[in-house]
């Protein structure tokens, strides 16, 4: 059975999510009195109180969470299958970035990424086309998918690209999503 976190965290918690003592008593449905005496240590609550001070802060918590659609970078820049590896190196270069996707009609049909390109390049002209070196595809997600999937996704892949009706509306690197991540951390 799952116990549950210190009645200390509360506070914490509350405070971190940027609600008042009220906000939690009512998404809780308790009085505030009882928030504060908690948080005070003024107040043993029972288990079910507790409870549902610690889910009111849970669902809260889910509500804020960041997804693809706000963390995603807007602008594409891509290659298709045809264009050569110079053409793929140069961009790669003219953007400061280390990977992008290779996409054909719209849709992705792989990826390139700088560690790809050196070693293709080492042994292949720089004429030779972007589809002989290419990954596979990144996956596409939904606008409203959540950062923490993504960054689940961002564990196998370079990157993962964002899509709303089957279009491609962005992408996210693991460097998006660092960048989301509160300083201090």
């Amino acid at each position: 059975m799952a116990s549950l976190p210190e009645l200390m965290e509360i506070r914490q918690r509350r405070k971190k999510l940027g609600l008042t003592q009220q906000v939690l008593a009512q998404r809780a449905g308790v009085s505030q009195s009882l928030v504060a005496k908690v948080e005070a240590g003024q107040s043993d609550p029972g288990y079910s109180v507790a409870r549902k001070l610690f889910e009111a802060l849970e669902q809260e918590g889910r509500a804020r969470e960041a997804n693809a659609g706000e963390v995603m970078q807007k602008h594409i820049y891509s290659v298709s299958p045809r264009d050569s590896l110079r053409l793929a190196v140069g961009k790669l270069r003219r953007h400061d970035i280390s990977q992008m996707p290779v996409l054909e009609g719209g849709h992705a049909v792989g990826t390139v990424t700088e560690a790809v390109l050196l070693e293709a390049l080492s042994k292949m002209p720089p004429e030779s086309e972007v589809k002989a070196v290419m990954a596979e595809a990144p996956p596409l997600v939904a606008l409203e998918t959540s950062a923490r999937a993504v960054a689940g996704l961002l564990r196998h892949y370079s990157l993962v690209l964002v899509g709303k009706a089957g279009r491609i509306k962005g992408l996210i690197t693991r460097a998006d999503l660092l960048e989301r991540l509160p300083s201090g951390v």
